[in-house]
């Protein structure tokens, strides 16, 4: 039996080859060229859609980075005060964001807020050719709009930007940070290149109202509610771009303690999507639908390949009445993971540099502590499967 469970371990940590040497050759593809788009004519209307609970602190930022795009058309805005017990309405109000309140403590969640927004618009009769999804903390470039706009008219539905970090303090936030970074440099750009999908991470999207007109608005409100409509998405054979050039910015927890309920609620996310479209994607995949096999591959199976095959070394160590193995099989895991992690790490930090608004010690700090960062996530993954 100890030799069946070695085994195992072995075909895990094989798989989880196959997943780092198939995003090895997304950097590759990457590391010295990005997708780019010819210029548009700037003729589109777009209305930018702010969900916000309670952030009159940031607010205002958001929508001062707004109201400053070099977009000639502008864009409206509209929030959604959504339960809130402070004074994010008027805020909103005196930004210039139209604002509608919401109180529904049935209907919880980030989804049913963007739901209620949009309905409460196309109730004005008001139509648009697309709509941004900013969360309240989010900052923007001053080309951003007009970036997202080129995307937008080289027949992509849906754009995500380059999501990059307001702050940049202490190993959490560092490792949140170079996670962003490195999706969008090599993982969003080479998706473009290779005329696959992106998926859009909650924020920072530009989305078609056609498509969310078929929907009937925005239905979707799994945990990872992104994660659910990009899974729809690409099902349904729709493209989702990516703008290396829109580049915005998001505001990360800086404590594991604040860190760790919002990624055990992304590793739940995960899991419901694919348990809900999990076999139509496989199929699809292997009918030849790229996009799919990617979103499948390239998120949750690195952290479960690992977990298993250290459960399964466990297993065969104590099987085998040598326990002492499972100290050298783990310590041989993580030295290798750390030494990958950090070779990730930094080449996402230097070949970004230039984008990482934070000291050079800081940045120096975050290559070294990104492995520990990305091992943080095997506990939460594995308490995430049993966790309600």
């Amino acid at each position: 039996m100890a030799r069946e469970f070695t085994m195992l371990s072995q075909a895990m940590m094989a798989a989880l080859f196959v997943c780092c040497l198939y995003q090895g050759f997304y950097t590759l593809l990457t590391l010295f060229k990005k997708p780019r788009y010819p210029a548009a004519e700037c003729k589109r209307r777009y209305a930018v859609l702010v969900c916000a609970r309670n952030e009159q602190a940031v607010l205002p930022e958001l929508l001062k980075s707004i109201r400053a795009q070099d977009y000639p058309k502008g864009a409206d805005i509209y929030v959604a005060a959504d339960n809130c017990t402070d004074a994010t309405a008027a805020v909103a109000r005196a930004g210039g964001a139209v604002c509608f309140e919401r109180f529904d403590k049935q209907h919880v969640g980030k989804g049913y807020a963007l739901d209620y927004l949009l309905h409460r618009i196309w109730a004005l009769g008001r139509r648009y050719d697309g709509y941004f999804v900013f969360d309240a903390d989010n900052l923007l470039s001053p080309d951003f709009i007009r970036q997202m706009d080129s995307a937008f008219s080289s027949s992509c539905p849906i754009v995500t930007g380059y999501r990059n970090s307001k702050n940049y303090k202490g190993w959490i936030a560092g490792g949140y940070a170079l996670c962003f970074i490195r999706e969008a440099r090599y993982l969003n750009a080479a998706r473009m290149m290779l005329g696959t999908s992106c998926t859009v991470t909650g924020t920072g999207f530009l989305v078609s109202e056609g498509i969310l007109r078929e929907a009937g608005g925005w239905p979707w409100h799994l945990l990872c509610e992104d994660f659910q409509f990009s899974a729809e998405q690409i099902l349904a054979g729709r493209r989702i771009g990516y703008c290396a050039d829109a580049e915005f910015f998001d505001e990360q927890p800086e404590t594991l303690a604040a860190s760790i309920p919002q990624r055990m609620r992304w590793c739940k996310g995960f899991m419901q999507v694919v348990s809900r479209y999990g076999a139509a994607m496989a199929r699809s995949a292997l009918r030849g639908n790229f996009a799919c096999a990617d979103i499948l591959l390239c998120n949750m199976p690195m952290i479960l390949f690992s977990a298993l095959s250290l459960l399964f070394a466990a297993a065969a160590s104590i099987l085998s009445g040598h326990p002492a193995a499972l100290l050298s099989t783990a310590a041989t895991m993580a030295a290798g993971s750390y030494c990958s992690l950090l070779g990730m790490g930094m080449l996402a930090g230097i070949t970004e540099w230039k984008h990482i608004h934070a000291s050079i010690g800081q940045k120096l700090a975050s290559f070294f502590t990104f492995p520990l960062y990305m091992a943080t996530y095997l506990p939460i993954a594995l308490a995430a499967c049993f966790a309600k």
